[in-house]
């Protein structure tokens, strides 16, 4: 499986020219309270969901592992801190400094950007097999 979603662009945002100016788009369009905010936090869910607890995400911290600005395109590296809940018996494990990475692009014409994480799962296939 793989988690993908796409964020209209404010209309104040600027199109970042170094990853310094992307990495403070990026806080911004992360904000929590956002609708960007709340489709990252679901989707980070979704890709530890095979850990067999409840997952919480917390603490979303941002590094921009690759940038081009001539093709607005790149690579970020999404930390968070993840604790699972196990209700059957009441535990809580916390998880501290996970991590995600996720390409993505900037369409100027649309104005969105988007984000496609890395594959998760059992990428295992029985098609080789028949």
């Amino acid at each position: 499986m793989q988690e993908k979603f796409t964020a209209y662009l404010p209309p104040a945002f600027i199109m970042p020219g170094d990853n310094e100016q992307l990495l403070a788009a990026i806080d911004a369009l992360f904000a929590i309270g956002t609708q960007t905010f709340a489709e990252i936090v679901e989707a980070l869910k979704q890709e530890e969901k095979e850990k067999f607890g409840s997952p919480e995400i917390t603490n979303l911290r941002f590094e921009v592992k690759r940038y081009n600005p001539v093709t607005l395109a790149g690579r970020l590296r999404i930390n968070y801190d993840l604790q699972l809940t196990f209700s059957c018996s009441a535990l809580v494990n916390d998880l501290n400094n996970q991590h995600s990475y996720w390409d993505f692009f900037i369409d100027p014409e649309t104005r969105q950007i988007h984000f496609e994480g890395e594959p998760y799962g059992d990428l295992r296939s029985t098609a080789g097999e028949l």
